[in-house]
C-alpha cells in the first residue's frame, strides 16, 4: 500500500512538471484593465473604508461611553449599596418596633437612618453628575476629533466624495452624535446646578 501511494505522488509530480514546465512566451490577460480604472478603484476602496473606519470610531466612542457611565453607576457607593444598606439598617430597627422593644428610639433611628440616606443619595447623584459631565466632554471633544479628520479624508479625495452617498450618511451620523453628546452635556449641567 505505502509503495502505491508514493508512486502516485511520482506520477503527480512528473505530471505537474511536465504540463506547467513550458509556460507561454507572452501572458495572456483574461480581463484587460487599464491603469486608470484600476488606479479609480483602488482609490474608492481606499475612501470607503476611511469613510467606514471613521464611522466605526464614532460607534466604539458611543460604547466606550456607555460602559463608561454603567462604570460610574456601579461603582462602590452606588444607589444601589445605599438602598441596599439603609433596608439593612431600617429592617433592623423595624424589628425592634415589632418585638416591642425601644419603640420611640427605634422609629427615631428610623427617621434618621432616612435623612442620612437621603442626603447620601443626593451627594451620589451629584457626584455621579460631575463624573458623567467630564465623560460627555471628553466624548464631545473626540466626536469633534472624528468630524475633523473625515473632513480632511473628504477633502484629500473631493473627486470621489461627490459619488458617495455612504460619505453623506457617515456625515449625518457624526453630526447627530455631537448634538446628541451636548444635548447630554446641557441636561448634565442642568442636574449639576440642581443638586448645588
Amino acid at each position: 500500500m505505502k509503495t502505491l501511494a508514493i508512486i502516485t505522488l511520482f506520477a503527480t509530480a512528473n505530471a505537474g512538471t511536465t504540463c506547467f514546465a513550458h509556460a507561454a512566451d507572452k501572458p495572456v490577460a483574461i480581463h484587460p484593465i487599464t491603469n486608470e480604472v484600476s488606479e479609480l478603484t483602488k482609490r474608492l476602496e481606499a475612501f470607503k473604508s476611511q469613510v467606514a473606519f471613521h464611522e466605526r470610531n464614532v460607534s466604539v466612542l458611543w460604547q466606550q461611553y456607555d460602559l463608561a457611565v454603567q462604570r460610574i453607576q456601579n461603582q462602590t457607593g452606588s444607589h444601589a449599596d445605599l438602598a441596599r444598606d439603609e433596608a439593612f439598617f431600617v429592617g433592623v430597627y423595624q424589628q425592634d418596633i415589632d418585638n416591642g422593644i425601644r419603640v420611640e428610639e427605634s422609629q427615631k433611628a428610623i427617621a434618621e437612618i432616612k435623612v442620612r440616606y437621603a442626603r447620601a443619595h443626593e451627594q451620589r447623584t451629584a457626584q455621579e453628575a460631575r463624573h458623567i459631565a467630564v465623560l460627555q466632554t471628553q466624548l464631545k471633544k473626540e466626536l469633534k476629533r472624528e468630524a475633523k479628520a473625515l473632513k480632511k479624508t473628504k477633502e484629500a479625495h473631493a473627486s470621489l466624495a461627490k459619488t458617495l452617498p455612504m460619505l453623506t450618511e457617515v456625515e449625518q451620523y457624526i453630526h447627530e452624535s455631537i448634538k446628541r453628546a451636548d444635548m447630554l452635556l446641557s441636561d448634565t449641567h442642568k442636574t449639576i446646578i440642581a443638586t448645588r
